[in-house]
Parts: structure tokens; sequence; C-alpha cells
């Protein structure tokens, strides 16, 4: 059980940044093209609109990558004079709390992002929903990570 919430997470992690990638190249493709279009005279209404939906996605999603590849800056320093066994405890209960504080992200941005359906968006005349459905998604992302550390941490506590 604790390998296949390991490989779901990595296998997770992979896909988000294959989507990073694309919504990273997507948005220097936007802007260059607004640029250039503006040069010329004319102007492309959607764009800002696009980038600024991407760029939050991108944040969202991009916090999951950098959460996998422990990109955060660590607490590891806390617990280390005290012992390992104090140690441990110190890191289960962070990622606890951390469980916990994205199990709330994920249940608030799901009814915001229902509430959200039915107003749209100034350019594109989309449900708002569909850019705030990254919150929940993001989130539900970030659970499954935080499962396979709290998994991983117990495996090799029982070792």
């Amino acid at each position: 059980m604790i390998l296949l919430l390991q490989r779901i997470s990595l296998w997770i992690n992979a896909i988000v940044e294959k989507i990073l990638l694309v919504i990273g190249t997507s948005i220097c493709l936007i802007l260059f093209t607004q640029v250039l279009s503006r040069y010329i005279g004319a102007s492309l209404g959607w764009s800002e609109e696009v980038s600024r939906h991407l760029l939050v996605a991108i944040t969202f999603l991009g916090g999951t990558a950098a959460y996998k590849r422990m990109s955060f800056i660590g607490l590891k320093g806390i617990g280390h004079s005290l012992g390992p066994s104090i140690q441990k405890i110190i890191v289960v209960a962070l990622q606890v709390a951390t469980l916990a504080c994205f199990c709330i992200l994920a249940w608030f941005g799901t009814v915001y992002t229902i509430k959200a359906w039915q107003h749209t968006t100034a350019s594109l005349q989309i449900p708002m929903s569909i850019p705030f459905a990254v919150i929940p998604i993001s989130s539900m992302v970030f659970i499954v990570h935080v499962l396979s550390d709290l998994a991983t941490t117990f495996e090799r506590s029982g070792k």
C-alpha cells in the first residue's frame, strides 16, 4: 500500500511537471505575441486575462512540484538536539498539520469553485470556476504527496 501511494505521488508529480512546462511555454508565447501585436497596432484583448489565469495555475501547481522535490525551506534544525524520537514526532506533527491545511484548502477551494460557476471572466466569458479549479486540484495533489511522505516516515521508523 505504501509503495503504491509513493508511485502514485511520483506519477502525479511527473504529469504536473509536464503541465508546468506547457503552461510556462504558453505564458511566454502569449505575452510575446501580445507585445508584437501591440507594436503592430492591434491588441489581443484576451492575452492578459489568460496569462494571469495561467500564472495562478503555475503558482499552485508549481507549489506541488516544489513540495515533492523538497525545494521548500526546511525545518530540519528543529529537534536535532532533542534526539531522533523527538525529531520523528516533530516531523509527523508537521506533516499532519500540513495535511490538515491542504484538506481545508481543498474543501474551501471546491466550495469556492462551485460558487464561482455563475460568474464569467471579463474577456473570455468562461465560467470563473474553470480558472479557480486549480485550487482544489492542486490541494488534492498536495494531499497525495503529504500522505506519501507520512507513509514514508512511518515506513522508515518500522525498519
